[in-house]
């Protein structure tokens, strides 16, 4: 049997992990099956158990590395004296760890490969790389915020293909370069007019946390939707007075199932008619194709908050489910993510989500779209407000909703016109 543990497939087209937390040292004697690490994926953290009984000889990785499915991260020791090894190795026998900005250049890699093909085959004739090829769509991103121009740059990827690295060291060598002054004269940067600034004394009252687990996917993954995705918000206000009495007629049964009805089930069932009639905001761009992917299944993603961050598991099917089937699983999911048992297929195949403050408040929000979504809808909390009503003001239950759009996918008019049923499904739940 191997001494080597490997990271093993923890996922459906799940490429790598982040260890978060190792639950055993150097030289412990651990069970077959008892827990050894925290490793933190796209979507969730999961412990993996060990397949063997043994001793941990060495660790070889650490806390907050990113590396890949098969890395070997543990060696069993099996009476081998432990204490000799650290408790993470760096010989030169141990596998490097990847890093995330490695693995996020890898993906850009794979997208960009169809490019760099027809750039291959110029390099195959006889030609030089030259400045100027194709860019991996991160590469361009990083290159705009570091100001250097992409197209002066050589790329060492396949077929030229410019990488993010090839952005860093082109600026890195622009930065070091020497300040040149008139006719050729070296300007010497270290010279200043006035005193030199104080060294940055750390303040006792600030707190560092690093930016690892959970919080790292979460801040990686709005970067993208935020930079590459062309937001807007629409928003609109719904009588939801008629719902209202609805759910506090239903409630009764409701709590006789065991069943709590919160109003999202209400609003994912008008949510889903307004997406059969408008199917370009239940839809995903897939750039590599050049194609819109128009889905006819319906898997409302909940955005749900938990001690770890924000996470946004998947009601599969919620077309074929009633209002207390909607309420049954919505509760399953949120009690399994903020438990931190949530299982992976509960947090993939998402179409479509929705983003609630309910219990918390707010008049309205400009949610971020959850790539490869092309739509987001955000509610906060239903309130008595007046209103004008056949000439007269009464007090009605209102809701405003914010639906932000990826404006490659849905034009402004397609977001009005989907709001707009899904107030009409709101306002007359019996329809």
């Amino acid at each position: 049997m191997s001494n080597e543990f490997k990271l093993p497939d923890i996922g459906e087209g799940l490429a790598e992990g982040e260890i978060v937390k190792w639950l055993v040292a150097v030289g412990d004697t651990i069970d077959e099956d008892q827990p050894l690490v925290e490793v933190m994926t796209d979507k969730a953290t999961v412990e993996i158990p060990s397949p063997r009984a043994g001793t941990v000889a060495r660790l070889n990785v650490a806390e907050g590395d990113v590396v890949q499915i098969g890395t070997t991260i543990l060696l069993f020791g099996d009476g081998v004296d432990a204490a000799a090894n650290e408790a993470v190795v760096t010989d030169v026998d141990a596998p490097p760890a990847v890093t995330s900005d490695d693995l996020k250049q890898a993906r850009e890699l794979a997208r960009a490969e169809r490019d760099a093909a027809e750039a291959s085959r110029s390099d195959r004739a006889g030609g030089e790389r030259k400045p100027g090829g194709v860019a991996a769509p991160a590469a361009r991103r990083l290159a705009t915020e570091l100001g250097v121009d992409i197209d002066k740059i050589t790329g060492s990827g396949p077929g030229g293909l410019v990488t993010k690295g090839d952005v860093r060291s082109f600026a890195d060598g622009a930065a070091q370069a020497p300040d040149v002054g008139p006719r050729g004269a070296t300007v010497d940067s270290t010279a200043h007019d006035g005193p030199l600034a104080a060294p940055t004394v750390p303040d006792a009252s600030e707190e560092r946390i690093a930016l690892k687990g959970l919080r790292r996917t979460i801040a990686e993954r709005m970067l993208i939707a935020k930079t590459t995705v062309p937001h807007y918000t629409y928003v609109e206000e719904v009588d939801m007075s008629e719902v209202v009495t609805l759910r506090r007629e239903g409630k009764s049964q409701a709590a006789e199932q065991g069943i709590k009805l919160t109003y999202l089930p209400f609003i994912i069932r008008a949510l889903v008619l307004a997406l059969k009639d408008h199917p370009y905001l239940n839809a995903s761009l897939d750039e590599d194709t050049g194609e819109i992917v128009l889905k006819h299944y319906y898997n409302v993603g909940v955005a749900t908050a938990t001690d770890r961050g924000l996470m946004v598991p998947v009601v599969k099917g919620a077309d074929s489910m009633d209002l207390f089937d909607l309420a049954s699983e919505i509760t399953r999911l949120s009690d399994a993510a903020r438990d931190g048992k949530i299982a992976l297929e509960d947090l993939q195949g998402g179409t479509f989500t929705i983003t609630s403050t309910g219990n918390i408040g707010g008049f309205l929000a400009t949610p971020v779209i959850n790539v490869p979504e092309v739509a987001i809808l955000g509610i906060t909390s239903i309130r008595e407000r007046p209103v004008v009503m056949n000439g007269e003001i009464v007090i009605r239950h209102m809701l405003n909703l914010s639906l932000s759009c990826d404006h490659r996918v849905v034009d402004g008019a397609v977001a009005a016109l989907f709001v707009r049923d899904l107030v009409k499904f709101l306002e007359d739940p019996g329809a």
